[in-house]
């Protein structure tokens, strides 16, 4: 075990996935359940041990000597179905963001690339989840832009959603993860002022957001071992990874802009 102070708990790699899902999207943020199987092997093979965001921010849990967070956005329905299960088979356990306003419901906020639609989990997985030793944390209510909104919409979708999960899970939210990774000055300040401790996007700003924000290195439909390693170690291949994510974050930015009249029509 490594013990508190001798590593920079900000090196502690933290993944992000969205779907493991076998089932087919125009999208990149799938992955096939096989290929989910065959990135734990990789991991477990390195010695990677899974632990919570909590106890990464927490300065008196002593940590693994290759600690691990994997992390999930969206929380969809694929989560329990294929990657819960493989987890459990490599003793790993997971962070799960949840969008509130869509537990067990279809991605209507979502661009829906050909008309293909995928489920969130329902209330009851995300308990189960959270029973089995899962981490929750909030996705939002309706995954909007957090930076495109007015404040009075901001603090309904962080407090709200907040407010929701204790309430289901019986356990404090002490997590966000920005929706698109996007987030300013505001969406801190009204971070803190609901509550949370930490939230997470895909990169810093700059260097003031550090206090609160922390990065998550994405895994996608075309990422493969080598990109695996990328992401895990700090040396010069995380420059090719940024470069990626960026791309795929910028694309992403649709989504707020193709539907921002659903998302008004939530909020009145």
């Amino acid at each position: 075990m490594i013990e508190n102070g001798s590593m920079l708990r900000n090196e502690v790699p933290v993944l992000v996935f969205h779907k493991v899902d076998p089932a087919f999207e125009w999208g990149v943020t799938r992955v096939n359940p096989q290929h989910f199987r065959r990135i734990l092997s990789v991991l477990k093979a390195n010695h990677y041990q899974t632990v919570s965001l909590y106890d990464l921010f927490n300065q008196n849990q002593r940590l693994p000597e290759f600690p691990l967070v994997i992390t999930f956005d969206d929380s969809y329905d694929s989560i329990y179905e294929y990657a819960y299960p493989i987890l459990q088979e490599f003793g790993y356990t997971a962070t799960v963001f949840v969008i509130t306003g869509f537990a067990g419901s279809l991605n209507d906020w979502d661009v829906n690339l050909g008309g293909i639609k995928f489920r969130h989990l329902s209330w009851a997985k995300i308990k189960t989840l959270s029973e089995s030793g899962f981490e929750i944390g909030s996705h939002t209510v309706h995954h909007p832009d957090l930076t495109r909104i007015s404040r009075d919409t901001l603090i309904k979708e962080l407090t709200q959603s907040k407010s929701h999960l204790e309430d289901q899970v019986g356990k404090p939210v002490h997590f966000i993860s920005f929706p698109f990774g996007r987030y300013n000055d505001e969406v801190i300040h009204e971070c803190r002022q609901a509550g949370y401790r930490h939230g997470c996007g895909f990169w810093i700003r700059k260097k003031n957001d550090l206090s609160f924000v922390f990065e998550r290195k994405a895994y996608y439909l075309f990422d493969n071992a080598w990109s695996l390693k990328a992401k895990l170690d700090h040396h010069w291949g995380r420059v090719i990874e940024n470069i990626k994510l960026r791309a795929v974050n910028f694309c992403s930015h649709g989504t707020s802009l193709v539907k921002p009249s659903k998302f008004e029509r939530y909020n009145k």
